[in-house]
């Protein structure tokens, strides 16, 4: 579990440095632009790869078993999450709703995987992403993160429906392979 603790550290430090604003701009300062955002990357996929890697060698520790329903629930919820990844990524209307498209994401995601697995590990992983994610809307909101006014044409939304549809499938095609876990 060390490797994992240790990548949540490193993930999400790495992750909230921004919200502090001067650190960030000395930072920049120091390093330049594209360093800074050279760090960050690096810094940002140490941390992940010590999360999938600790995850993976970590025996569970089980607290609870998965709700009547919860399976299903997973169904609905990670093709809209996928959705909504999409449609931060590509710009599409959705940010007229709300600022933050991938953090609600992340939001959904880690909440329908907290529920299905009832391990501490997975409470450390998905319940870490999901406490992260909502202080990271509640930051940026008061950094003054507003949703967007522009007008995005309506393909873009389709777009992020078809492709992370097609994404959702993938994944739960691949889930048992990826993750050692059987969606299907």
């Amino acid at each position: 579990m060390t490797y994992l603790i240790a990548g949540l550290v490193i993930f999400f430090g790495v992750h909230i440095f921004p919200w502090f604003p001067s650190r960030r701009e000395a930072a920049i300062a120091k390093f330049g632009a594209k360093g800074y955002r050279g760090l960050f990357a690096l810094g940002a996929l140490t941390g992940l790869g010590l999360v999938i890697y600790g995850f993976a060698i970590t025996e569970r520790t089980f607290l609870w078993a998965a709700p009547e329903g919860a399976r299903a629930l997973a169904y609905i919820a990670v093709p809209i999450a996928l959705c909504l990844t999409v449609a931060a990524e590509i710009g599409s209307n959705i940010k007229r709703i709300t600022p933050h498209p991938m953090l609600w994401s992340v939001v959904i995601w880690a909440s329908v995987h907290l529920i299905n697995n009832g391990d501490v590990e997975s409470l450390l992983l998905f319940g870490s992403f999901l406490v992260y994610s909502i202080l990271a809307m509640q930051s940026a909101n008061r950094r003054g993160a507003t949703p967007s006014t522009e007008r995005k044409p309506l393909w873009r939304d389709g777009a992020a429906i078809v492709i992370g549809l097609i994404a959702a499938g993938l994944l739960a095609h691949f889930h048992q392979t990826l993750f050692g876990v059987a969606v299907v």
